[in-house]
């Protein structure tokens, strides 16, 4: 019974004390507006109000200001961002662009060095020649053979000999009036009259159909090192005497027979194929003749 008294009066003094604190402040608060609003000078209580209010208020003020000028700096970092970021890629492209400018520049120095081989190997041999490019292979893989930009409108007709700055490239196998097929000199059914350089033994160079040739017809009897270079013999006018052929890079020497077993390394890159030469045959005429149906 006695602490159900207590606790009533503990709560009716809890209630007393909040309403006189409401009352007390709401006292205060109708006294700061009346001295406001009916007189321009501060009083005591004015006073003491403003000191109490003063630095909230400057706590509000400068959140406000903080917070304003982080919004004026984000936006500015922004800015930036954004213009970094365009710069960037400004800069991605202008890369680009000079990439793409130094791949055309080296390729137009491998082209010229290129070219001026061809030229010199063209003035070494001193006959009349057709400057060609390479536009494109047989898809058949029997006879192995490219297509020129060059045809019967040049002067090129069937059994032209071609060649590029290394040597040997094949014959012409049909000419139409702007382009033409090249048999390749590493198909089966190529075959040229060659010589070995040192010895000056002569024999048949065949293709093999693969990226090699076969030297036949060369006796046992005729003494041949590996490394021993193969040019053109210079038969029926087609290759002028003494063009690269290749390298002799096997021997194989069996017990019977008369001749050798010789494989031969082109001379020519036949997978980087690209700016040839047609040399002229010296009877051209009868070339054409025999074309005629």
């Amino acid at each position: 019974m006695r602490k159900k008294l207590t606790r009533k009066k503990s709560d009716r003094y809890r209630l007393f004390r909040i309403v006189f604190l409401a009352g007390l402040l709401l006292t205060l608060t109708l006294i700061f507006l009346v001295s406001t609003l009916g007189s321009q000078r501060f009083g005591a209580l004015h006073r003491m109000v403003i000191e109490t209010v003063g630095p909230v208020q400057k706590l509000f003020a400068t959140g406000a200001a903080a917070i304003g000028t982080f919004k004026s700096e984000y936006l500015n970092i922004l800015q930036d961002v954004i213009k970094v970021r365009e710069e960037n890629k400004r800069l991605l492209t202008q890369l680009q662009e000079t990439e793409a400018t130094l791949n055309r520049a080296r390729e137009a120095m491998a082209t010229n060095a290129s070219l001026r081989r061809l030229l010199e190997f063209k003035n070494n041999l001193a006959r009349p020649m057709v400057g060609a490019m390479v536009i494109g292979k047989d898809p058949s893989t029997w006879f192995q053979s490219v297509i020129i930009d060059q045809g019967s409108n040049r002067g090129i007709v069937k059994g032209n000999a071609v060649v590029n700055s290394d040597g040997v490239v094949g014959q012409i196998f049909t000419a139409s009036p702007n382009y033409s097929k090249v048999l390749l000199a590493i198909a089966p059914s190529s075959a040229i009259d060659v010589m070995l350089q040192k010895s000056r033994v002569r024999g048949m160079l065949k293709g093999n159909g693969t990226l090699t040739y076969r030297l036949e017809y060369i006796l046992k009897t005729v003494e041949v090192a590996e490394g021993e270079h193969v040019v053109t013999a210079g038969y029926g006018g087609v290759f002028p005497t003494g063009v690269p052929v290749g390298v002799v890079s096997r021997i194989v020497r069996k017990p019977r027979g008369m001749f050798h077993e010789i494989e031969v390394t082109p001379a020519v890159d036949y997978q980087t194929l690209e700016h040839l030469m047609v040399i002229e045959r010296q009877d051209v005429s009868e070339l054409k003749q025999v074309e005629q149906p």
